[in-house]
């Protein structure tokens, strides 16, 4: 019989210490299911957050194709007035060459009808028939070279509207091809994007199946423990006789440190007493202890099935029992910890005062140390929850930050592109104004400067371009350029000097006759005069100009190479070009 209780109880603690290692697990388990389910979530929310950065990129790109695509209908459609101005232009002069045709061939008829009524007149109307067909021969003279001046001018005329149309068709051309390649770059752009979104997509959605995949790991596991811990209680339950497992770890931790609290009591109350006798001094003692175990036994016994008897006794004033029940002589008290001790009680009482003053000092010792212990108990509880309320601000905090860090990204985004937009609207309203196209260089002042080197690494060809002559310091050539107060057009030889560091011009090219000179401090802009302001240009789509501080230089190159190895020469001496130079 002994056998089987010792293997029961044996039992018993396996079965106690078993659930306590299930209910962390399961406690583990659950905090694992609630942190896959919180990086699921955020997950998905970075997910969709990228994916609206991408989208929102791809609608601008979308939206400036839409807007290039409209300006390339634009330019098609002048492309269209400009050959349909042209041909009116050349249809007008035309009908004005087919009227005087047709008057120069009545003036024809009329003379040859004179001239063969002079050959049948009588010879008395004669002579004024003649003088008259000398008149109608002079005025067809005159009408014929008239017409023949008037059809030359047409000719002239509609071979300037077809080098102007030809000018302008280059320049509106070569815009649109522009804008078609920007629209292709852009197109190019939106696809990347797009396979970038789909990208984004497949790997959060790989990376979310993947978390899902986990949590539904850990809930199958979760309900696994949660079984083994019904299996456990139903063990349990038959091998106590229908008792259940102790209360849980919380229970048990609060209820450990209320009794911290009850051990100070008790102490302080026992130690701040008078204790004028031995016989005194035992029945505080006695009485804390008594105090103690009822604490216990309300804590950790079962509740009782009926009511419990009404049983009064006084420790500290020996009163008797009720008849019916014998008289105690020792009273036994039961600690949380199953430590048995007794005190003796009552005249049959076989300890000395000196025995029993020492039980008290034994009693006390155990009870501090039990203090001590609880003590110590409550403060590992309460390092622990001020740990947990620790991490768990620190998470919300972690969180509240990443939120506000993704906010403000997404408006820094936003932001950005509205100014992105606002400048290409800016851009566009700007298109017809006069504005300096960017330059590829900012003013170069090195001594050791290579001229030549840099316009030849800029891709000029100089072997093929006979119009400038470039060294390692200089540039020079002819070129025709405007009067500044005379709006004449006149045609010099420019010198661009490194080593005197300004920009001349001579009447010829033996430079012996010097009609202006620009420092180049004074040079602020180098641009290609796209406006056509230059008034009554030799050839407008070779005109550049040269802004300084106090004027504005219009020059025409020789050739469109030339014009740009001069732009290009220029604007490396346009040492007053300050504007984005900081």
């Amino acid at each position: 019989g002994s056998g089987s209780g010792v293997s029961g109880r044996q039992e018993q603690q396996y079965l106690e210490e078993e659930r306590t290692r299930v209910l962390s697990r399961v406690d583990e388990l659950k905090h694992r299911v609630t942190e896959l389910e919180q990086q699921l979530q955020e997950s998905r929310q970075e997910a969709e957050m990228e994916r609206a950065l991408l989208q929102g990129e791809r609608q601008a790109e979308q939206e400036q194709v839409e807007a290039e695509t409209e300006i390339i209908s634009q330019l098609q459609s002048k492309l269209s007035q400009l050959d349909r101005a042209t041909q009116r232009e050349k249809d007008k002069g035309r009908a004005n060459v087919s009227a005087e045709r047709q008057l120069l061939e009545r003036l024809h008829e009329g003379y040859r009808e004179l001239k063969s009524q002079v050959h049948n007149c009588p010879e008395s109307l004669r002579e004024q028939l003649q003088e008259q067909l000398r008149r109608e021969a002079e005025a067809l003279e005159v009408g014929t070279k008239q017409f023949e001046d008037l059809e030359f001018r047409q000719l002239e005329r509609e071979s300037r509207l077809e080098e102007e149309k030809e000018t302008l068709s280059r320049q509106l051309l070569l815009e649109r091809a522009e804008y078609h390649r920007s629209v292709a770059k852009r197109k190019e752009k939106m696809a990347a994007l797009e396979v970038q979104a789909n990208q984004l997509g497949v790997q959060a959605a790989q990376d979310c199946e993947k978390m899902a995949k986990d949590r539904t790991l850990a809930l199958q596991l979760l309900h696994k423990e949660k079984d083994r811990l019904s299996t456990l209680e139903k063990r349990y339950h038959t091998l106590t006789g229908g008792r259940s497992f102790p209360k849980p770890c919380s229970t048990m931790k609060e209820s450990r440190l209320f009794t911290v609290d009850v051990f100070t009591n008790i102490l302080a109350s026992v130690r701040s007493k008078q204790r004028p006798a031995m016989t005194s001094q035992y029945h505080w003692v006695a009485l804390a202890l008594q105090s103690l175990d009822n604490h216990f036994t309300v804590l950790f016994s079962p509740p009782p099935t009926g009511p419990p008897p009404m049983v009064h006794h006084s420790i500290l004033h020996h009163q008797t029992p009720p008849s019916g029940d014998p008289q105690y002589d020792t009273l036994s008290l039961e600690s949380s910890d199953s430590v048995e001790t007794s005190v003796s009680t009552g005249n049959n009482s076989a300890c000395s005062p000196e025995s029993g003053s020492g039980l008290e000092a034994l009693r006390i010792e155990e009870m501090e140390k039990m203090l001590k212990e609880a003590q110590q108990e409550k403060a590992r509880l309460v390092e622990s929850r001020e740990r947990e309320v620790q991490a768990r601000r620190q998470m919300l905090e972690e969180e509240r930050r990443r939120r506000e860090e993704a906010e403000r990204r997404l408006q820094d985004e936003t932001t950005h592109r509205q100014r992105l937009v606002e400048e290409e609207v800016k851009m566009r309203e700007k298109h017809f104004s006069q504005a300096r196209p960017m330059t590829r260089y900012l003013p170069i002042r090195k001594e050791e400067f290579d001229l030549r080197s840099h316009v030849e690494s800029s891709g000029h060809n100089l072997d093929t371009c006979p119009y400038v002559i470039l060294s390692e310091k200089m540039c020079k050539g002819h070129l025709v350029k405007m009067g500044g107060k005379i709006k004449s057009w006149k045609k010099r030889w420019f010198v661009f000097d490194r080593l005197k560091r300004n920009f001349s011009y001579y009447a010829d090219k033996h430079e012996s006759k010097l009609k202006g000179l620009i420092y180049f401090q004074a040079i602020e802009e180098v641009y290609y005069d796209h406006l056509r302001s230059a008034t009554k240009s030799p050839n407008p789509s070779l005109t550049f100009c040269v802004k300084t501080h106090d004027r504005l230089y219009f020059m025409v190159a020789p050739s469109p190479e030339a014009m740009r190895i001069w732009m290009d020469v220029i604007v490396t001496g346009a040492e007053g070009y300050t504007q984005f130079m900081t």
